[in-house]
């Protein structure tokens, strides 16, 4: 099989598989504009996290032969739970934020769409001072206005929020 180079912002070297190389539109735009034998450069990627992307395309491909089905055929039950375990397991909220970002840069759809689900779920039920926090959402209401902006969409504000 072909394999794309690519090098990230920190001036590593990585050799992908075309296969997993084309599931980047950057990547794959950028193969379009130049030669393949080309090294692609990746300004807004960190080595660790194209570290994590190879790791996601790596467990996908484990999970699918051990369940016998393509990973995008069955986005639910125990292929889901597997891979989101696996791949959640040691990846901070920082970290989650970062790849986030960085996936969104190379277009990879179908990590992106995982990698928002579990953002999703990391900030269910938290306060909204925790998600700020998260986000880096700058807290630009005076006192007054939050107070009203609380009591005119109070319904946003009910049910049990969890402060981690």
């Amino acid at each position: 099989m072909k394999k794309i180079s690519v090098r990230t912002s920190d001036g590593q070297e990585f050799e992908l598989e075309e296969n997993l190389a084309m599931e980047s539109a950057t990547i794959k735009t950028s193969l379009d504009a130049f030669s393949r034998d080309d090294i692609i450069l990746l300004p807004n990627v960190n080595s660790w996290e194209m570290v994590k992307i190879i790791e996601f395309f790596t467990k996908v491909q484990e999970l699918e032969t051990k369940f016998g089905v393509k990973f995008m055929e069955k986005k639910e039950g125990r292929f889901l739970e597997a891979f989101q375990a696996e791949f959640d397991k040691d990846l901070s909220d920082d970290n989650l934020y970062c790849l986030l970002w960085t996936v969104d840069y190379l277009g990879i759809e179908v990590l992106l769409e995982n990698l928002c689900h579990l953002m999703a779920e990391r900030t269910k039920n938290k306060t909204v001072e925790s998600c700020r926090n998260l986000f880096g959402v700058q807290h630009d209401y005076t006192p007054e206005e939050e107070a009203e902006i609380r009591e005119d969409y109070s319904w946003a504000f009910e049910g049990p929020e969890i402060e981690e």
